[in-house]
């Protein structure tokens, strides 16, 4: 067929397009039996026309100037009603239009019976949400020089594509656009972050006293004062010395102990976001914290009244962000290109103004739909010792340990970051594509 060099197809349809558009067409389908035969038929066209429609349940009239063919031999096998009667209107140099369910018409075939009997008809076809106006220009494009529509016009304030020609051309021009505006793949994306923190303390040793307290009892005569010159939590006392040169070494009492402590907790977060082909989609874990960024520290406004505007405020997002950009590789495959952003607070402060820690991951994977993969993990683990005993004695080998006490904690903390594609819609050439009878340039088919 001709090719037309693309043009801009870009317009306004107007009301009487549209009227045109709304007004009922006859039948596109002929309603046949169905089923395929076979015919092996010799005489003139109009003969064979009607032994063929009769054969499958249909009824034909002809034109006036109808002037039938004679000795055609007819043989075919294995047919249906559309290719019987498309190859006998190639046999008998002539072409149908249908006129009800049941009726066909037939004319011989030249420009100026078709440009007579060919049936012009208007339709549109909206656009849907997915599809931009840049998209459906180059399909409509692509329809237009590809079956050289006479008119085919894309709206962009209505969103409508029109089309008008002969039906012949305007049913394949239908069929194309719809199939060539299917969207574009989508991707189901399955996001969990599960989190893994445990925490134990150990506690044990002998607690020694680290302190002992002196008291001169020599010089304590009254029983008044010598009860108050004794230290609280004393239990006894060792004599030293006597008469006025008397000592007491305050002695505390001394503690056995063993204590362990345990936690485990599990937190385990899902998200599942839609994106399509090409198009980013973003995911968010955690919190909004306000941070105080700008204070006024004043006296007085003037009038010896204290003046305290509000602080500015501002939010920061505190947790995990993940953002997805899918790409569709057949019905199987999909490659992701990832960027996740863990911000969590450092646990100092600078002026008042909370540090964030900030750790980030770019890259790609490619997995099979339904496939998980673990695309990061955070990972932190905490370990502090403390003893406390007497010199010498908490660093004796072996059994030092137990002479003192001691104080053993630990905290792990572990984020892993799961995700797992889905594919919901997939790519164009993956779908099943019709095959379209259009005839030749000179001769396209009517639709039967």
């Amino acid at each position: 067929m001709r090719m037309n060099a693309p043009s801009s197809v870009l317009g306004s349809i107007s009301e009487s397009d549209l009227e045109d558009a709304r007004k009922p067409l006859p039948p596109a389908e002929l309603k046949a039996k169905a089923g395929k035969q076979d015919f092996d038929l010799k005489g003139n066209s109009r003969a064979l026309f009607e032994q063929v429609a009769e054969a499958f349940g249909l009824e034909v009239v002809f034109d006036t100037q109808y002037q039938p063919i004679e000795l055609v031999r007819f043989r075919v096998t294995q047919l249906g009603y559309r290719d019987s009667l498309r190859s006998l209107e190639a046999a008998t140099d002539s072409f149908i239009t249908p006129i009800s369910e049941h009726l066909i018409f037939v004319a011989r075939d030249n420009p100026s019976k078709r440009q007579e009997y060919a049936r012009t008809v208007a339709v549109t076809i909206p656009i849907p949400d997915p599809v931009t106006v840049q998209e459906m220009q180059e399909v409509a494009n692509t329809v237009r020089s590809t079956l050289d529509i006479r008119r085919l016009m894309v709206d962009s304030d209505k969103r409508l594509v029109l089309i008008r020609d002969v039906i012949g051309k305007v049913r394949p021009a239908q069929i194309m656009i719809r199939e060539l505006m299917h969207p574009q793949p989508q991707v189901m994306i399955e996001c969990d972050v599960m989190a893994v923190s445990s925490t134990s303390q150990l506690h044990y040793g002998l607690a020694l006293p680290t302190s002992f307290p002196l008291v001169a009892f020599g010089s304590l005569s009254h029983p008044n004062i010598l009860a108050s010159a004794i230290p609280s939590g004393v239990s006894g006392f060792l004599g030293l010395g006597g008469g006025l040169g008397f000592i007491g070494i305050g002695l505390t009492e001394t503690s056995l102990f063993a204590s362990l402590s345990k936690s485990f907790a599990t937190t385990l977060d899902r998200a599942q976001v839609l994106a399509s082909q090409g198009q980013p989609a973003e995911l968010k874990f955690g919190t909004k914290y306000p941070i105080v960024t700008n204070q006024y520290v004043g006296q007085t406004n003037g009038t010896g009244q204290t003046f305290s505007p509000p602080p500015t405020v501002s939010f920061e997002d505190l947790g995990l962000v993940v953002k997805v950009l899918p790409h569709v590789h057949g019905l199987d495959e999909v490659t992701l290109d990832i960027e996740t952003s863990f911000k969590l607070l450092a646990g100092t402060a600078l002026d008042n103004i909370p540090v964030i820690a900030d750790r980030e991951y770019k890259g790609s994977v490619r997995l099979v739909a339904g496939q998980s993969a673990v695309i990061t993990g955070l990972m932190s683990a905490t370990e502090a010792r403390t003893a406390t005993g007497l010199i010498g004695v908490s660093d004796i080998p072996l059994i030092g340990k137990l002479l003192r006490e001691n104080t053993n904690e630990k905290d792990k903390d572990a984020t892993l970051i799961v995700i797992r594609p889905r594919i919901v819609i997939a790519p164009p050439g993956e779908l099943a594509t019709r095959e379209l009878w259009i005839g030749t340039e000179t001769r396209p088919a009517e639709t039967l």
